[in-house]
């Protein structure tokens, strides 16, 4: 990451609804705060050793499903929020990867996060209510800096003028 006076707020976007508007409360929060913004993406790639070279060409697709997503994030937040993110695409499980990123970039202050995202959208309500199983409580539990947990309904002047679009769209 870029050395930051001020500090890097990470943005967790998995491509969930809740996510992108974290995006935007996280991309508001840097404006606000003079900091710069890092959006990551960690890869959700199923394991199909049992097929040689199908697990590389899903990990490809996948990569650049998420690459075209943060690339359209980034390019709004930028274009409304007067902030250039960055962004990261790891491949692990979230909370791990999240940490790892955070633990070697000493310029991250806060990680933001949506409430739910899509592991949780996947899930019954029964389970989604279980705190323990959120990506939020884990990185709470973990990391050296606050986490902020974004609802999915959060209201418009928390977020940055560039996710209004997102949230049309996914509505």
């Amino acid at each position: 990451m870029t050395k930051s006076a001020n500090g890097t707020v990470l943005v967790a976007v998995d491509g969930s609804h809740n996510s992108i508007m974290a995006a935007g409360a996280g991309a508001r929060l840097a404006q606000t705060l003079g900091m710069h913004v890092g959006l990551l993406h960690v890869l959700d790639v199923p394991v199909l050793s049992f097929w040689v070279g199908v697990e590389a060409r899903l990990k490809d697709d996948i990569r650049a499903q998420a690459e075209a997503t943060l690339t359209d994030i980034s390019e709004k937040i930028r274009r409304t929020c007067n902030v250039v993110p960055e962004f990261y695409i790891v491949d692990g499980e979230p909370a791990d990867e999240i940490e790892k990123v955070v633990r070697a970039n000493p310029d991250v202050v806060m990680v933001v996060t949506g409430r739910e995202g899509v592991g949780s959208e996947k899930k019954t309500e029964l389970l989604r209510d279980r705190a323990g199983d959120h990506l939020g409580a884990k990185l709470a539990d973990r990391l050296p800096v606050p986490v902020l947990l974004v609802p999915p309904d959060v209201s418009k002047s928390m977020i940055c003028e560039a996710l209004h679009e997102f949230r049309k769209e996914s509505e």
